[in-house]
């Protein structure tokens, strides 16, 4: 036991001497939790609340448009502006946000009591235009809802027989789920990801590190044990990956907790200006147990994966080209679940390594404690560690592998 937490603390000395690894380790995810969740919420309601107040300029190509709902439009900093030639292509150059067509009849129809259609024409991929055309139409339907009036109140009806049933909705959700559902879409993706990236340089310095400034050899040659010398390094790398998770969640924890952060069905143009619940990163100790224990035996999984594949390196580039592609085979199916709406996992998907503790994450984070896919996740990760550790510690012993290069 000696042996290991001497190769242990020597392997966590090196660590900290290493520039690269410190940013990876410990400012990577201090500054990259908060931009990437707060920063770019902030950023994204920020944009719809500037689309909101600025004033967006339209065509209207009819004639004898009502002056009800030209003002009607204005209200709503639409400005109506005249366009000459093409009107496609003046969407397209930035002349004007969206087109109104109106029918030259359009008052004589309305008249006769007639079905009148409103062409919009705008351009969806355009932040701008999107909004001009929530604008035209709440402006049309506040036009339509007049029209409608006029014409009861012509033929002495009152408007109210239009309105049989009225909908009241009620959400059932307890505050955690609404929190947890939020926190799903980043927290869960973010435990992964940190729990390679956190120990990808101590593993690469602790293995083709060590082969690329020629220390290796003189290691090897200590009174110790491979097993020893295999378990030391295992245990440098999940230290590192472990420590890089917990800043990250600390530093989340602290971005929410003092900065605020709207939940993931609110942003919108409407829910940028009144967002009313947000994500407080409320947890149960047992929730938190449980994710920490899970972030644990990930950790310990790719701990191992990454040092049996930096030995295979003569150089610390080379390592990462090794690792690069292992690290998108880990995190593509995670994206391609965790980006799935309502999706219902079978219990298989609970034996899938890193997608399984995604899945649980996202069940933990609304409050569901389903013991099933608890037991089933705990199982494979741990068989998954046991695996991949044992298959390390043969590679450690084979001296084609060790020395090769």
């Amino acid at each position: 036991m000696k042996e290991i937490l001497i190769i242990w603390k020597k392997e966590l000395k090196d660590t900290l001497r290493d520039r690269r690894t410190l940013i990876a380790m410990i400012v990577m995810p201090m500054l990259l939790m908060p931009l990437l969740t707060v920063g770019m919420t902030k950023l994204m309601e920020q944009q719809y609340r500037n689309a909101e107040k600025e004033t967006v300029q339209i065509a209207v190509l009819s004639d004898g448009v009502d002056q009800n709902l030209t003002a009607l439009l204005e209200q709503n900093n639409l400005k109506i502006i005249e366009v000459g030639g093409d009107i496609t292509e003046a969407i397209n150059n930035d002349l004007v946000s969206a087109a109104l067509y109106f029918p030259t009849d359009l008052k004589e129809s309305l008249n006769r009591q007639e079905k009148v259609e409103v062409k919009i024409m705008r351009k969806s991929t355009d932040l701008q235009s999107s909004s001009a055309l929530n604008r035209i139409t709440s402006s049309i339907n506040i036009y339509n809802n007049l029209v409608i009036n006029q014409r009861f109140d012509k033929e002495g009806i009152n408007p109210k027989i239009l309105t049989g049933l009225t909908i009241v909705t009620e959400d059932i959700s307890t505050q955690q789920e609404r929190e947890g559902f939020g926190l799903g879409f980043i927290l869960p993706m973010f435990i992964v990801m940190w729990s390679i990236i956190g120990g990808q340089y101590t593993a690469i310095d602790a293995s083709a590190g060590e082969k690329e400034r020629k220390t290796l050899e003189a290691l090897l040659l200590t009174p110790v044990s491979r097993l020893k010398l295999v378990i030391g390094k295992f245990l440098s790398v999940a230290t590192a990956g472990l420590t890089t998770i917990v800043i990250s969640i600390t530093s989340l924890y602290i971005t929410i907790r003092y900065f605020g952060f709207g939940s993931f069905d609110q942003i919108g143009a409407e829910a940028a200006k009144t967002a009313e619940t947000t994500i407080s990163l409320t947890l149960p100790p047992q929730a938190l147990l449980l994710l920490l224990l899970i972030s644990s035996l990930l950790v310990l999984t790719f701990s191992a994966v990454l040092l049996s594949l930096g030995i295979f390196a003569r150089s610390f580039k080379e390592a990462q080209s090794y690792i690069s592609p292992a690290y998108l085979v880990v995190i593509l199916p995670v994206v391609f679940v965790n980006s799935l709406p309502g999706f219902k996992p079978t219990l298989w998907f609970f034996c899938l390594p890193a997608v399984n503790a995604v899945l649980l994450f996202k069940e933990i984070l609304v409050g569901t404690y389903d013991l099933g896919h608890i037991v089933v996740t705990i199982v494979s990760l741990t068989i998954y560690m046991v695996i991949t550790l044992f298959i390390t510690g043969k590679i450690y012993s084979k001296e084609t592998i060790l020395f090769k290069g």
